[in-house]
């Protein structure tokens, strides 16, 4: 039982969680647009979560923490403009 309050596990639990919510999300009945969107938000706070904490990225230097961060707000910002330019497009 001491496992499960350790830091690894609520993570990894916190993890499991966010991918069942993206998974309702995308496969619910919202939006094709907003349904999208959500799962690209919720991927980039779980990819900034392993960066963080299981690439141990939180002890690096100021540097490298904010080129990380910088990373995962192009990449998660490009896709949501991507699908919605793409979106106002088809319609």
């Amino acid at each position: 039982m001491k496992y499960i309050t350790q830091e690894p596990f609520r993570l990894w639990l916190l993890l499991i969680v966010l991918t069942i919510i993206a998974w309702v999300v995308f496969e619910g009945h919202l939006a094709r647009s907003l349904g999208s969107t959500a799962a690209v938000l919720i991927a980039a706070i779980k990819s900034r979560l392993v960066i963080l904490h299981y690439m141990e990225a939180k002890h690096a230097s100021k540097k490298w923490r904010q080129l990380y961060e910088t990373w995962n707000f192009s990449c998660a910002s490009l896709i949501i403009i991507g699908n919605l330019v793409t979106l106002t497009a088809i319609q």
